[in-house]
């Protein structure tokens, strides 16, 4: 099989001066077979299928490599997915364990204010009953020495 146009190189040998007509068509056909032999080794058939193959079996590890690959990744994403939805419903139970323990603080000193105000209210209440039972005493001691007196006065 020829692996150049034996009669177009042979025409062109002859066009550009390189060889005489008579030497040309020898010097293609030698070209031609210098080329075949070169090439025979590499580029058979059978060394195009075998490489063809090698290829194919390269790149079927390669996939299952970068499958692998994608597999681990994939897994740690999850891993890492989990983790941090741990992480986070842990933190939001924090959060509502510290909100409960403040609004547990924040009803216990509503309830120690309201105590407080209401134990004002209640010394206010015995304050005021004092004032009005020491103000009716003093009253009723005022009403009876003016009475004594009166009666002093009068009798004698």
């Amino acid at each position: 099989m020829s692996s150049i146009d034996v009669l177009g190189a042979r025409d062109r040998l002859i066009d550009t001066g390189i060889c005489p007509e008579r030497n040309a068509e020898p010097a293609v056909v030698f070209l031609d077979d210098l080329l075949d032999e070169a090439l025979t080794p590499y580029a058979t058939a059978d060394s195009l299928e075998r490489l063809i193959e090698q290829w194919r079996l390269e790149r079927a590890e390669q996939m299952t490599i970068q499958a692998q690959f994608m597999a681990d990744i994939r897994k740690e994403v999850s891993d890492f997915r989990a983790e941090d939805s741990e992480r986070e419903r842990q933190r939001d139970e924090r959060e509502r364990q510290r909100d409960e323990r403040e609004r547990e603080r924040d009803e216990r000193e509503r309830q120690r204010d309201e105590r407080e105000r209401q134990r004002i209210r209640d010394q206010d209440d015995r304050d005021s009953k004092m004032r009005q039972w020491v103000i009716g005493a003093v009253s009723l001691g005022f009403a009876a020495t003016t009475l004594v007196v009166g009666l002093l006065v009068a009798f004698g």
